[in-house]
């Protein structure tokens, strides 16, 4: 098993907890919907000016993530995280039908653009598609509507786009910097069970790390910053654990791909220096 000392793990972002595009607001501190008046489509045009064209998302092309106790797979889903070996950190912890899927980007020309990776979330219904530029840290956090069909979605340049995706005002109301604080995208012990069909020798959400990070459109927030320079933050963006439900992001084996939920070390080194971020995530009031 892979163990680091639990000083270097609390509070990273690239050590989060589930690839999603769900909603980070706490019911007391729900942010005011602001519609800018753009539509999916603008918003879709911006990000293909910065990634090239779309691929087609389809939940079709995502794998499945496994759900096992002990082993063997699980065909009760469960609210409780103790029912499966790899819980999910947002919602249900134990479901039998989440799945993953990932696209390399795409020139104008239909090549591949190995600099751009599309990830898709696919889980109760749903489509949320994330897109990251290695080279700059760009990243657009796409959705389906509720009646969109997500397996035959349509891209930017086909008739239904507006109807089919959630606007940009939509999308950023769920405050996705709020979970995805310090990287794109999130790791848990579900999604870090499944390696990259073009590359086994990788996961199939990528590892980000201390990579440039910046969200697209006018609409959403920037990743929080912060001036803290001690022993965690010289490797690792801060990543508060408010929104991750299911367990404390602190408990979790690191580095990726995690052992499992409740296997850690109790370690006590750099205390202090946890416990800065800690007082620094209190203050922005999530």
């Amino acid at each position: 098993m892979i163990r680091i000392n639990f000083a270097l793990v609390v509070l990273f972002g690239i050590l989060s907890a589930g690839l999603l595009l769900e909603s980070c607001n706490k019911n007391d501190n729900v942010e005011p919907f602001n519609d800018s008046g753009r539509t999916a489509l603008d918003y879709a045009q911006e990000c293909e000016a910065i990634f090239g064209p779309f691929p087609r998302f389809s939940c079709e092309d995502a794998i499945t993530v496994p759900a096992t106790k002990n082993g063997v797979p699980i065909t009760n889903e469960s609210w409780d995280p103790n029912d499966c070996d790899c819980p999910m950190a947002f919602g249900k912890p134990c479901e039998t039908d989440y799945r993953v899927g990932r696209y390399t980007g795409l020139n104008s020309d239909g090549t591949e653009n190995s600099d751009v990776v599309w990830l898709t979330n696919c889980r109760d219904g749903g489509l949320g598609v994330i897109g990251y530029k290695f080279s700059t840290g760009e990243t657009c956090f796409l959705s389906i509507a509720d009646n969109g069909d997500p397996n035959n979605a349509p891209q930017p340049n086909e008739n239904g786009y507006n109807d089919t995706w959630q606007t940009p005002s939509i999308v950023s109301a769920d405050n996705c910097v709020n979970c995805h604080m310090a990287s794109p995208f999130i790791h848990t012990p579900a999604v870090d069970q499944l390696m990259n069909p073009f590359n086994p020798s990788e996961l199939l959400v990528p590892i980000t790390g201390y990579e440039p990070y910046s969200v697209v459109g006018a609409e959403f927030k920037q990743p929080f910053t912060t001036n803290i320079q001690n022993s965690c933050t010289s490797c690792h963006r801060p990543q508060c654990t408010e929104f991750f439900q299911n367990y404390p992001l602190d408990e979790l084996v690191m580095p990726a791909p995690f052992q499992n939920a409740t296997d850690f070390d109790h370690s006590n080194i750099s205390d202090a220096d946890r416990q800065a971020i800690r007082d620094w995530c209190n203050t922005l009031e999530l």
